[in-house]
C-alpha cells in the first residue's frame, strides 16, 4: 500500500493528539494526587477503591464508638472513686459517732455533714458523660436521682457500642447494681439517710451496726471500679487494634487511588520529550512533502 503525504499527515496529527491527552492526563494526576478520576481510567481499580473506602468509613466509626467507649468507663471510673472517697468519709465520722462521747453539737455537725455527703452521692449517681447519664442505663437522657435517692428505680438497660460488624461491647452499669436496689436495706442512699436518722436519735448501737453496711457499700464500689478497669482495658485494646486496621485499609486504598508524585513527574516529562520529538519530527515531514511539492 502507498503511503500518502496526507496519510502521513493524519497519523502525525493522530499521534500529537495522543501526547496532548496523556500530558493532560498526567497533570490532572499530579494537581488531584489520584490515579483516578472516572471509572473508565480503571474499572477494576475503581471497585477496590470504593471498597477500601466504604471499609474506611466503617473503620472510623468502630474506632470513634471505642474512643467514646474508653471516655465513658474513664468518666465512670472518676466518679466511682468519687463515691468512694465519700464512704470513706462517711465512714471516718460514722465511726467517730459511734464510738466516742461526743456531745450533741458535734452529733449535730456529724449529721449534717452525712447529709451534705448524701447529696455529693446524689451528684455522683447524677454523673453525665458527654451529656447522658451514665448510670441509668438506657435512658441516658433522664436523671436517674432525685432528693429522694433511696426510692428512685433506675433503668436496667445495658447501653452498647458496635465496635466491628460482629463485637459489640457493654459500657454503661446500671445504678442500682452499684448503688442498690430502690427501697433495699443495702441501698447506699438509704444507708446515709439511716445514719442521720441515728444520730438524730443518739442511737449509738445503730450507728456501730452501720459501719459494717458502709464496708459493704464501699466493697460494692470497688468492684465495680474493678469492672469498670477491665472493661477500659479492652477498649484500649479494641481502639489500638482499630487503628491498626485503619493504618492497614488507608495504605490499601492509596496503592490503588493515590499517585506517586515522583513516577508522576517522571511520566509527565516523558510525555512532554514524546510530543517534543512528534512535534520534530513532524516539521520535518512537512518540509520534506513541500519539497517534493515544489519539485
Amino acid at each position: 500500500m502507498r503511503i500518502t503525504s496526507m496519510m502521513q499527515n493524519t497519523q502525525l496529527l493522530r499521534n500529537i493528539r495522543n501526547n496532548n491527552s496523556d500530558i493532560l492526563d498526567w497533570q490532572n494526576k499530579l494537581s488531584t494526587g489520584q490515579k483516578i478520576s472516572k471509572p473508565s481510567d480503571d474499572p477494576v481499580g475503581i471497585g477496590y477503591q470504593m471498597r477500601y473506602t466504604t471499609e474506611l468509613a466503617r473503620n472510623e466509626q468502630y474506632l470513634a464508638n471505642a474512643k467514646t467507649g474508653y471516655g465513658w468507663l474513664s468518666q465512670t471510673d472518676s466518679v466511682l472513686q468519687q463515691a468512694h472517697d465519700i464512704l470513706q468519709r462517711l465512714n471516718t465520722i460514722t465511726n467517730q459517732a459511734a464510738n466516742g462521747t461526743i456531745t450533741p453539737d458535734i452529733r449535730e455537725q456529724i449529721k449534717l455533714e452525712v447529709l451534705q455527703l448524701r447529696e455529693q452521692m446524689i451528684t455522683v449517681g447524677n454523673s453525665t458523660y458527654d451529656g447522658r447519664h451514665i448510670f441509668n442505663g438506657q435512658k441516658t437522657d433522664v436523671k436517674p436521682y432525685s432528693s429522694d435517692a433511696a426510692n428512685d428505680n433506675t433503668d436496667m438497660g445495658i447501653y452498647y457500642l458496635n465496635v466491628s460488624p460482629s463485637v459489640t461491647v457493654e459500657v454503661s452499669i446500671p445504678g442500682e447494681k452499684v448503688f442498690g436496689e430502690a427501697g433495699a436495706a443495702d441501698n447506699i442512699f438509704k444507708l446515709f439517710d439511716d445514719i442521720a436518722e441515728h444520730l438524730e436519735n443518739d442511737d449509738q448501737a445503730a450507728l456501730s451496726g452501720s459501719l459494717g453496711n458502709i464496708e459493704a457499700a464501699v466493697e460494692r464500689i470497688s468492684l465495680s471500679l474493678s469492672e469498670v478497669g477491665a472493661r477500659m482495658n479492652r477498649f484500649e485494646l479494641i481502639e489500638n487494634r482499630i487503628g491498626d486496621e485503619k493504618v492497614s485499609l488507608t495504605t490499601l486504598r492509596s496503592s490503588v487511588a493515590d499517585v506517586d508524585m515522583a513516577d508522576a513527574i517522571i511520566q509527565l516529562q516523558l510525555q512532554q520529550n514524546v510530543l517534543q520529538a512528534s512535534l520534530s519530527v513532524g516539521a520535518r515531514v512537512m518540509q520534506t512533502s513541500l519539497l517534493d511539492y515544489i519539485r
